[in-house]
């Protein structure tokens, strides 16, 4: 009985063991320099009226504080034009004085006549990315004395 407990415990184990190794590993982080990309592609009836996007990244959440004053955001230089019909590239290169954080993707799609802007993408399935940034600063305190 006992032989038969411990072959269920390291089975289980073993299982346990092989089905966190099969687990898809976070992504890195980003950092103040590094360009995200991303291809978009749209579908549908209109997708071909599609002429330029531009994307930006928002900060999910608040700054924190020992990051004052630091941008909440990033964005494409301009609009971008599509590679192909319905297919674009955007890159987004971060800023130095990005705060630390999860970000998260808005694309604005301008077409001939009209425009559609599609924001918080978690609904498409794309994940939010981490943005870490080792750079802090912290205000000093202040003090005023009124001058005769």
């Amino acid at each position: 009985m006992a032989n038969r407990v411990m072959k269920f415990l390291i089975i289980g184990l073993l299982s346990s063991a092989f089905v966190r190794a099969q687990e898809t590993p976070k992504p890195l982080p980003r950092n103040p320099g590094d360009v995200v990309k991303y291809e978009i592609k749209f579908d549908g009836s209109n997708a071909e009226k599609i002429k330029t996007v531009s994307t930006r990244m928002y900060l999910d959440g608040t700054i924190q504080k020992d990051q004052s004053g630091f941008t909440p955001q990033f964005n494409t230089p301009g609009q971008v034009q599509p590679i192909a019909p319905t297919t674009f590239i955007v890159e987004m290169k971060v800023p130095p004085d990005i705060a630390t954080g999860e970000y998260r993707l808005y694309v604005n799609a301008y077409a001939t006549e009209g425009s559609a802007q599609y924001s918080d993408m978690q609904d498409s399935n794309v994940p939010a990315i981490r943005i870490e940034n080792p750079a802090m600063f912290t205000p000093p305190g202040i003090k005023f004395t009124p001058l005769p």
